[in-house]
Parts: C-alpha cells; sequence; structure tokens
C-alpha cells in the first residue's frame, strides 16, 4: 500500500526446467503485476508451467536483480524530483545453500536503496537467515538493509506486518541522509481525493503463504 502505482515485479528462484536449476525468473506474463491480487495470480501461474520447484535455495540472483531494479527506479525518480526506495520480500521455505556469498551480495546492495525482508515458511531450518539478518556495523561493510521473519512465530497478520516492517523506515532514512538526500516539501492535495483502503483479510493472507 506504499506504492504510488500498485504495480510490482515477481520474481521465483529454485525452479527447474528442462532439468536446469533457475534462480531468477519472472513469475507471470506481465514484467509488473497489479496489487496482491496479481502477485497470487502470477505466483500460482507458476504451477501451470513446465517449472517445478527445486533446491538448492539460493537468493543471489534475486538480490542482484533487485538491486539493479532499485537503483533504476530511483534514477527514473529522480529525474522527476522525487525519490523512489524498493523492498525485496523473499517467502522461502528453505534454508539458504550459500550463506557467506549471500551475505556479500547483501552488503553490496546496502549502496543502492533497498531492503530485503525475508520471510521463513514452514519447519525448515532457518540458522542461515538468522546469520544474514546480523549485522555488525563495526565489521561489516555497508548498511543493515535485511530483516528476517519466521512466519510460524506470528498468529495474526497485523503482528506479521509490524515484525516485517518495523526497520524499513529507519533504513530508508539512513540511505537517503547517508547521502545528503533530505525529504522534498509535501505536494499540495485534496484531502478528499484520499482514499482509506480496509486491511487485507488475515484468512486470504494465511491460506496464501500456507
Amino acid at each position: 500500500k506504499h506504492d504510488s502505482d500498485q504495480r510490482f515485479p515477481v520474481w521465483g528462484f529454485g525452479a527447474k526446467y528442462n532439468n536446469t536449476v533457475r534462480h531468477c525468473f519472472q513469475c507471470g506474463t506481465d514484467v509488473e503485476v497489479e496489487g496482491v491480487q496479481g502477485i497470487m495470480d502470477a505466483y500460482r501461474g507458476v504451477f501451470r508451467t513446465p517449472l517445478t520447484m527445486s533446491y538448492p535455495t539460493k537468493f543471489v540472483e534475486v538480490i542482484e536483480t533487485s538491486s539493479s531494479y532499485a537503483q533504476h527506479e530511483q534514477e527514473s525518480a529522480s529525474e522527476l524530483g522525487k525519490l523512489s526506495y524498493t523492498i525485496l520480500l523473499i517467502l522461502t521455505a528453505g534454508n539458504v545453500e550459500d550463506v557467506q556469498e549471500t551475505k556479500q551480495y547483501l552488503m553490496n546492495a546496502s549502496q543502492h536503496p533497498l531492503s530485503v525482508v525475508i520471510v521463513g515458511i514452514g519447519d525448515a531450518d532457518f540458522a542461515g537467515m538468522r546469520f544474514l539478518d546480523d549485522f555488525d556495523a563495526s565489521a561489516e561493510e555497508g548498511r543493515d538493509i535485511t530483516k528476517f521473519v519466521r512466519f510460524n512465530d506470528y498468529k495474526s497478520y497485523t503482528a506479521l506486518s509490524e515484525a516485517v516492517l518495523d526497520e524499513i523506515p529507519g533504513q530508508l532514512v539512513d540511505f537517503f541522509y547517508d547521502r545528503g538526500i533530505l525529504p522534498s516539501t509535501g505536494e499540495e492535495y485534496d484531502e478528499n481525493d484520499v482514499e482509506i483502503r480496509p486491511e487485507d483479510d488475515e484468512e486470504r493472507t494465511f491460506t496464501f503463504l500456507g
């Protein structure tokens, strides 16, 4: 709901096609889809293709693709005198295989206007994810852009949302402040045109995530 046009790219990872595992591929036929329903339709559409889910669980290509996307979006917004910040949401049922390599990609990505939220779904051992979430500013380069949450630890959509989003504001401010980019003045708007949308249905959310 924080996206101005409510259009999102949806990428998948860990799927096999012609006996080759692909670690970043577009879900659905459109480069961007509209709203939560569009995301769900794109995800479900994968299972109507020859792609089959497969291990290992690797994030590096998705992180790299997201970094390029975030930088492009910020450059495009800057030309219009605006700002853009991207959030990569990763939903995974498996623990990451290449922890050290993934950590390095996250540090590289921290140079771009990007935050990464990883939601672990199911009962897998997510120890590697927790390692990615840990950030030691005194020993690591870049900034902290990663948050891991375990889906099974939350019993309501509200609690899950709070956990997923709680570090995003600080990460966003840090990125722009460190570059001397301050918020612009507010745009004029008619409060009668402001639309307050209802919360997403919790049953639908939990059904989608399993």
